[in-house]
């Protein structure tokens, strides 16, 4: 391993290095209100710049979430430039997965009048290694000029497919035509890694497939939804769950039927009938323990750096949960239960 890859693992490590401690989840929980929440990330931890200096008497949590993703796009961009130095290819891989969370939070706004619709906005690093025309992107008011703002790019071919065959804009599909590009592509990015590399770059993608098709038809089968429409909101050709056994889960009757199929798979290992009251919660604790193991063990830099970014996004989610279960008034053992990593 040369020195520059060594390099890329020490920074990966050291930044994992400053992630939220057990204390700080216990003492997040503790705060009464978002206000002292923001307050605790400011004074407290690594977070305290992504606020402002007067932010803290005026946060919401949608301030916080927005934050949140800005802090991300920042270490990834830190990362990236870093990377990008030493002349690595693979950085486009957070090109494309910032490009797709945008293609979505773009489609979201059509069919949500919330406020978090649009979250996401990347940042001049990532727009400006980007296909996507953001002026266009951001301005539209019909599917038809969400297609159109991808004309040209990658992701064409795939957007296309948002419109449905009877005509209709099929926003239950969005994420599902996105991360069958995302996973095709990640892949190919990966060609030149080691079988060793290989194996581990699949096994996080794969982890991300499978978790998505399984939340899609576990919730979708609890709304009566007939397998044959099911089916199309499945990918079939990623993950690591064969399609026979996933059109299995499509015929189980009842949550011990599921369980009992879900639990013989990596992502459900240790699935018990309580988790189907946060089944989601689940599969990101098991892609939780598959990332750390990869950051601390791989020698690739690149599988090292995806684990981290994926890890730090699992953090993320964590202090959104507790922000909305404080907004909410939810009591610190539901709140626990959505949270991955925090123990």
């Amino acid at each position: 391993m040369g020195k520059s890859a060594n390099a890329v693992l020490a920074r990966v490590r050291a930044m994992y290095g400053k992630r939220l401690s057990l204390t700080d989840y216990n003492n997040l929980l503790s705060c009464k209100d978002v206000k002292e929440i923001a307050l605790y990330l400011k004074n407290k931890t690594a977070y305290g710049d992504i606020f402002s200096p007067n932010s803290a008497t005026e946060v919401t949590a949608e301030a916080i979430e927005f934050a949140l993703n800005k802090e991300i796009d920042g270490r990834v961009q830190k990362i990236c430039s870093f990377e990008k130095m030493i002349d690595n290819h693979f950085y486009r891989y957070y090109i494309i997965k910032s490009d797709i969370r945008a293609i979505i939070s773009a489609a979201r706004t059509l069919v949500s009048t919330s406020a978090l619709a649009s979250s996401y906005v990347p940042s001049d690093f990532f727009k400006e290694r980007s296909e996507l025309d953001f002026n266009k992107l951001y301005n539209i008011h019909s599917a038809e000029e969400l297609i159109e703002a991808t004309k040209h790019t990658r992701y064409y071919a795939t957007t296309k497919k948002f419109i449905n065959a009877e005509g209709f804009f099929d926003f239950s599909s969005v994420e599902i035509h996105l991360m069958r590009l995302y996973a095709q592509t990640a892949k190919e990015l990966g060609k030149h890694f080691s079988k060793a590399s290989k194996k581990e770059l699949y096994s996080i993608i794969d982890t991300e497939i499978d978790s998505l098709n399984v939340s899609n038809i576990y919730r979708l089968k609890r709304l009566d939804v007939p397998n044959e429409d099911i089916i199309p909101k499945l990918i079939l050709d990623h993950g690591s769950i064969p399609k026979t056994k996933l059109l299995d889960l499509l015929d189980a009757q009842g949550d011990y039927a599921f369980m009992s199929i879900i639990s013989t798979t990596k992502i459900g290992k240790g699935f018990t009938l309580s988790d189907f009251m946060y089944p989601e919660a689940v599969f990101a604790k098991n892609a939780y323990i598959i990332n750390k193991r990869l950051l601390r063990f791989s020698s690739n830099p690149d599988i090292a750096v995806i684990a981290y970014m994926n890890l730090a996004v699992a953090e993320t989610n964590n202090i959104t949960h507790i922000v909305e279960g404080k907004r909410y008034k939810m009591q610190n053992e539901e709140i626990k239960k959505f949270l991955v990593g925090a123990d």
